[in-house]
């Protein structure tokens, strides 16, 4: 017999095989109803009931045929049952907890529809595993889509994805700057006059949803922190700073050479359905010793509305406000002083209680009245006082008391640096014509120029400023990234 017939009567061999094994009759258990199926190719009959089951009880008997499946609908489930192999079958005749099986059942005298409704307990967590295999969801009912897509798309945006137990984790980045032993800034977080707050985030998972979650470190209290009423989301976080180093332990670590603290809080996940979960957090906070600070890191808390000088003998009203939104933690009263050079107050104008609408606001207006009897500068603080009973001043904010003379050449002086300004700005346009494409390295030049006092850029690389000698006011250059 010639090769290609050969070839054609294997080939035809193996197709009748395969066709055979394809028609051979199998049966199915649904066992989440109660009940199992026999399928030769032609149709299938039920064979068992479970007594007692959800299908027995519904009134499904042995030996009635299923002649078409009404629910749940699986999209990717195609054709008639009798044409499903074996773990087809299966899956499309087991319902899910919110979808009932429905199926069109034909007697020896009439056709019936039978719901059958699952009644063991679901899943801790649906999909367990993200991404499911294709073939896994190829089977999923409508509903079940569009709750895994939703899912999908939120884990490959990096959120959380389902869990078997209760999670929390921490995320924070605290870095303290201190200068000539005073405490200046928290980077992430704030201070009063005793502790060190840090801002952190507490991430939470849940396998069905979360209750409570409380926090215990440090000198506050414990702190309870519930979801928005309403939430169902398993996964929750929340932002919060808690009192975790005193301002002696800060100043005394840059004594001692240290370059970072340590601390730890203890959290207590409550989840529905599941046993607390106390784990123990570590948190750092970096020190930055005797550095330069570059000014954006230094919030204006106080800010003068009105004029920044007045001439000797001129009333001078000076409007005020404490801005408060940015502080961290929360100040309970402002009080308006004046302090010497040295940062001893040596008057207290008005204080204010941070409640009600200035609370709402984070906002604290007023106005003081100053003496311009001499030349002189006056140095303008807010004093925060805070809930542990501490106090702290805000940075300074200076109004000037000149003479006629004074004044001119503080006119004279600004034209000039002004002038100064416009000449360096046109230098950097013509040396570095993109100074966006790289801000840290435009930075380091502008550092390098001797026209310049300083400059710097934040974190984010949106923007950098620098500041000319002889000129008062820094110069902003903003930075729009594609």
């Amino acid at each position: 017999m010639p090769a290609a017939l050969l070839l054609l009567s294997a080939a035809t061999s193996l197709f009748t095989t395969t066709w055979l094994l394809a028609a051979a009759p199998f049966t199915v258990a649904v066992e989440p109803v109660g009940f199992s199926v026999r399928s030769n190719g032609e149709e299938v009959v039920i064979t068992q009931v479970v007594p007692g089951g959800p299908a027995a009880r519904e009134g499904l008997k042995p030996g009635m045929q299923i002649q078409n499946l009404v629910s749940p609908l699986r999209p990717g489930s195609h054709g008639p049952l009798t044409n499903m192999n074996e773990a087809d079958l299966r899956t499309s005749l087991t319902p899910t907890w919110e979808e009932p099986l429905i199926i069109v059942v034909g007697t020896l005298q009439k056709n019936a529809m039978f719901t059958l409704q699952r009644t063991d307990k679901p899943p801790r967590v649906e999909f367990p595993v993200i991404p499911l295999p294709p073939e896994q969801v190829r089977l999923l009912t409508v509903h079940q889509q569009l709750r895994y897509t939703t899912l999908l798309s939120r884990v490959e945006r990096g959120e959380p994805g389902p869990v078997q137990a209760p999670t929390v984790d921490i995320q924070q980045d605290n870095t303290a700057w201190v200068t000539q032993g005073q405490l200046q800034v928290v980077d992430e977080g704030g201070f009063t006059g005793k502790w060190v707050h840090p801002r952190f985030v507490l991430k939470s998972n849940c396998p069905e949803r979360l209750e409570k979650l409380v926090v215990r470190g440090g000198a506050g209290r414990p702190q309870t922190l519930r979801p928005e009423p309403g939430s169902r989301r398993a996964a929750q976080q929340f932002t919060l700073d808690l009192p975790l180093w005193s301002i002696r332990d800060v100043t005394q670590g840059c004594a001692k050479g240290l370059t970072e603290l340590t601390a730890s809080v203890i959290a207590e996940v409550s989840c529905v359905n599941d046993p607390v979960l106390r784990k123990t957090l570590p948190l750092k906070l970096a020190l930055t010793c005797d550095q330069p600070i570059a000014g954006w890191r230094v919030s204006r808390l106080l800010l003068n509305m009105g004029e920044n000088d007045f001439l000797v003998g001129a009333q001078a009203v000076v409007p005020l406000e404490a801005r408060l939104a940015s502080l961290i933690p929360q100040a309970t009263f402002v009080t308006v002083v004046e302090v010497d050079d040295k940062g001893k107050v040596t008057r207290r104008f008005a204080t204010a209680p941070v409640t009600g609408e200035a609370k709402e606001a984070k906002e604290v207006k007023t106005e003081v009245a100053l003496d311009t009897k001499t030349a002189r500068t006056v140095r303008l603080a807010a004093e925060l006082k805070f809930a542990d009973g501490s106090t702290r001043l805000t940075p300074v904010e200076s109004v000037d008391i000149l003479t006629a003379e004074q004044k001119a050449k503080e006119e004279r002086d600004w034209v000039e640096g002004n002038e100064k300004l416009r000449a360096f700005t046109a230098r950097i346009q013509k040396e570095r014509p993109d100074p966006c494409a790289n801000v840290a390295a435009t930075v380091e030049w502008i550092q390098q120029q001797p026209e310049v006092s300083h400059a710097w850029a934040p974190k984010d690389g949106h923007n950098f400023n620098y500041q000319v000698k002889g000129f008062d006011q820094p110069m902003i250059f903003m930075c729009h990234h594609r």
